[in-house]
């Protein structure tokens, strides 16, 4: 039985015990999914005019910018004075987008007077922004520092669970590291689409754009390297090294072993006992 939370479940969760809006997004700030879907009624409205919309969005690159340096969650204050949390989540190593809940504000008194104050501008009258004002979700005061917790916790699932796939420029280096990670194991493009979340012809055209070969070559290469040092530091068989290099048929690992150094994996060997021999 597969044990893993879907995402909007996840979202769907935090939000239920928090109150607070909870969204993920790309390493561009697109918004990918979201709980719930629609800003609150306080957000909504101070992001009616393009240059207020402009003010929300460049607090939060700057809070992106902050955790993408730092790699941890990162909570600060809106221009509105609500509180927000940003944490980062990757995939297979690569930072690969955000999980950012907010929308929120702290139980103390001067928090919701400032609010009031930097928000004035934007709503047609005081009955109507006091009327947005009570419906920001309110956490205590020292309850913030737990907040920020339970979202890292929520960005290290999704990074353990690999939910998003980085963007194409960095899912040829993320694949380049997996394989280095994992050449010795069975590897196919099926597995490794899955892994990243592309198609077979996306995952190997961005590789082979990126480095000149292909996925199939560079599996290959990280498998011949590894068994050259097996074969001059070690004396296990040519079977054993084929095998813990990643190949399942020897016949196939002397083909490509021949292929790139010329000789047969014994006679490889057995050159370069001898050379050492002579000196």
């Amino acid at each position: 039985m597969d044990t893993k939370l879907n995402t909007i479940e996840i979202l769907k969760d935090f939000h239920k015990i928090t109150g607070a809006r909870i969204s993920l997004h790309d390493l561009d700030f697109n918004e990918i999914a979201s709980y719930p879907e629609s800003l609150s009624v306080f957000c909504k409205r101070v992001q009616q005019t393009p240059q207020s919309r402009k003010r929300c969005v460049d607090a939060d690159l700057k809070a992106f910018e902050k955790v993408r340096k730092t790699g941890e969650a990162y909570s600060y204050k809106c221009h509105c004075g609500l509180i927000e949390i940003v944490a980062p989540i990757y995939n297979y190593g690569i930072l690969s987008g955000y999980v950012i809940m907010g929308q929120i504000t702290d139980s103390k008194i001067s928090s919701e007077q400032n609010i009031v104050e930097k928000s004035r501008q934007y709503f047609d009258g005081k009955e109507q922004l006091n009327s947005a004002v009570k419906n920001i979700p309110v956490i205590k005061q020292d309850e913030l520092q737990s907040y920020v917790n339970i979202l890292q916790l929520i960005a290290e699932y999704m990074t353990q669970t690999n939910r998003m796939a980085p963007k194409s420029k960095d899912l040829a280096l993320g694949i380049r590291k997996y394989i280095g990670n994992n050449f010795d194991k069975k590897l196919t493009v099926e597995l490794m689409c899955e892994i990243f979340g592309c198609s077979r012809t996306t995952l190997m055209n961005t590789f082979r754009d990126r480095y000149g070969i292909t996925i199939g070559e560079y599996i290959n290469n990280c498998r011949l390297e590894r068994a050259e040092q097996m074969l001059l530091k070690t004396n296990e068989s040519i079977k054993n090294i084929a095998v813990e290099c990643g190949f399942s048929d020897q016949n196939y690992f002397s083909k490509v072993f021949i292929r790139r150094f010329g000789v047969t994996p014994t006679k490889f060997r057995k050159m370069r006992e001898e050379t050492a021999f002579q000196h």
